[in-house]
């Protein structure tokens, strides 16, 4: 999105491998400014990566990194350094609270030695930008790198047509349906308790292993749920995908961690509101539109929270239009991408 969104203003191009196909770059973000590159793949990330930048780099005026990768990034900063030495380069850390903590809060000689070898690194970089205000103040303390450099950049959202008037009796979810992080089972044991009769349960995702057995013994004790968890699968369709949150009144994000979860500011945006563990950008979006409620990591807070907001709906919930300008005016990739722009010009 941060590409397609500045090939409004620059030449862009995304450089990846071909584990894919990315039909939707020729319809659902087409724009002339906007092509994909395939790297050679020898098997060996970084052999190729060099490659790369050593062919086409005097061409590149901006190359934007992704993850603070101790054992790569050097290799790739060097490499565009000494072929253009005028050139910018812009990390997304895309990082959980857990991985910024560890990089900067660690006491003891190796992490001191980890947080100097970083702070040199970011000598090299240009702009670095980081998901959420949490993150983004940690980070300041930290002296780590100067607070020109850094940039609280949030993910956002793209506008689009759906109604997001009709609103039902949904609670729904959208990512992987695990236990390992999403905790899905917490989820779903707290809608069960709770025996809401008009209100369903709509998970969007791949069902993962961990969760297979759980749901066929759910289903196996309880047949009466397999009307009121509707399991719809993982939906390639943007469209299709819009519609799920458009229909539905309440998001639950059940996750141990996540660097940003964009399916939270996904929901928020068609004006759902939010339920969620106090991970990646869930108290953000909160924040920034009033509209939800933050939770531990447990069933019975969820089931609470959930009780809460189902008994007393007349009365919370709010016009989701209303939610959605709030949501725009903060997290529009637009407002966004002029923001990395100001930056790397300044």
């Amino acid at each position: 999105m941060i590409p397609y969104t500045l090939s409004k203003y620059y030449n862009t191009t995304i450089t990846t491998y071909p584990n894919e196909e990315f039909d939707y770059m020729n319809n659902l973000l087409y724009s002339e400014n906007f092509t994909i590159n395939y790297l050679e793949n020898s098997g060996k990330e970084k052999k190729d990566v060099v490659k790369y930048i050593k062919k086409y780099g005097q061409e590149i005026d901006i190359l934007q990194l992704y993850h603070l990768r101790y054992n790569l990034l050097p290799y790739y900063i060097l490499t565009y350094k000494l072929h253009n030495s005028k050139g910018k380069i812009f990390l997304k850390l895309d990082a959980n609270s857990e991985f910024i903590d560890f990089l900067v809060k660690r006491k003891g000689f190796l992490p001191a030695l980890r947080r100097l070898y970083v702070k040199i690194l970011f000598k090299f970089i240009d702009l670095v930008s980081i998901e959420t205000r949490q993150n983004y103040n940690t980070l300041i303390k930290s002296n780590l790198l100067n607070e020109k450099k850094l940039l609280y950049l949030p993910n956002g959202v793209q506008k689009n047509d759906a109604d997001i008037t009709d609103k039902r009796k949904y609670i729904l979810y959208v990512g992987y349906v695990e236990k390992a992080n999403k905790s899905i089972d917490i989820l779903i044991t707290a809608y069960k308790n709770l025996k809401l009769n008009d209100w369903k349960l709509i998970l969007v995702g791949k069902i993962e292993d961990d969760m297979k057995s759980f749901l066929n013994n759910l289903f196996e004790k309880n047949p009466e749920l397999k009307e009121k968890i509707i399991l719809k699968g993982y939906i390639s369709d943007k469209k299709l995908l819009s519609e799920e949150y458009a229909k539905s009144s309440i998001y639950c994000c059940t996750s141990k961690k996540e660097s940003f979860g964009i399916s939270t500011l996904e929901a928020a945006y068609h004006g759902n509101y939010i339920i969620s563990t106090d991970v990646g950008g869930s108290r953000d979006i909160i924040e920034k539109t009033g509209y939800g409620k933050i939770i531990n990591h447990n069933t019975k807070e969820l089931k609470q929270a959930l009780y809460d907001a189902i008994s007393n709906w007349e009365d919370i919930k709010e016009n989701p239009e209303n939610i959605q300008k709030k949501v725009l005016k903060e997290f529009d990739w637009e407002i966004l991408c002029n923001k990395i722009i100001e930056k790397l010009e300044d």
